[in-house]
């Protein structure tokens, strides 16, 4: 199961290491006056890299809040997606910004958005990789704490896997449970139950 796990991980791997445009080069290293330059002189807000990653996915991996306020305000597509299917939400998910989430929210990002190979949403990436503020801004929000995966993992279940004990807290005080035995095994069925406040 823990294999399946590594798929969101990987491709924002491959994102952080695309190098070489001075455009993104710019994006992560949070150079705000030369992605100006670079938007001045023609390029798109939107162009993309190798994967498909847009500048904003970019700032957001990066935890770039000012350059992410720059795209916006220069009409970046908040819901465009990488290679993956992967939004710049998914991208603040990971990195864990809660500043870059709230102002992908406030621009219209989708918070439940599930359109990727992996089928999973930003609530699910916050919780696998173990961002419990972000995660529970995206609950207080209204994010789905029960939606199932490609794989039928649900959120509870891809924090569990990771041993992501705080989250699995979090996630039990918003209503998910445990998945069954079945699902997790005995041993591992019975570690999940053993968590709580």
């Amino acid at each position: 199961m823990r294999g399946l796990l590594a798929s969101v991980a990987l491709i924002f791997a491959a994102t952080t290491a695309a190098a070489g445009d001075p455009l993104f080069d710019a994006v992560s290293a949070g150079d705000t006056a030369a992605v100006e330059q670079a938007l001045a002189g023609g390029v798109g807000v939107d162009s993309r890299a190798r994967d498909q990653a847009t500048p904003l996915i970019n700032a957001a991996l990066a935890d770039q809040l000012a350059i992410a306020e720059l795209l916006i305000g220069k009409g970046a597509d908040v819901m465009a997606r990488n290679s993956g299917g992967f939004t710049p939400l998914h991208a603040a998910a990971f990195s864990g910004s809660l500043p870059i989430s709230k102002l992908l929210l406030a621009h219209g990002a989708t918070l439940d958005d599930a359109a990727n190979k992996a089928g999973v949403t930003p609530l699910m990436v916050a919780g696998e990789e173990n961002h419990v503020a972000l995660a529970a801004f995206l609950l207080a929000k209204g994010a789905d704490v029960g939606h199932a995966e490609v794989h039928g993992y649900t959120p509870i279940t891809r924090a569990f896997l990771k041993r992501n004990t705080d989250i699995v807290r979090l996630f039990k005080r918003h209503g998910a449970t445990c998945p069954p035995a079945s699902f997790l095994g005995d041993q591992d069925y019975a570690k999940c139950m053993e968590i709580h406040d």
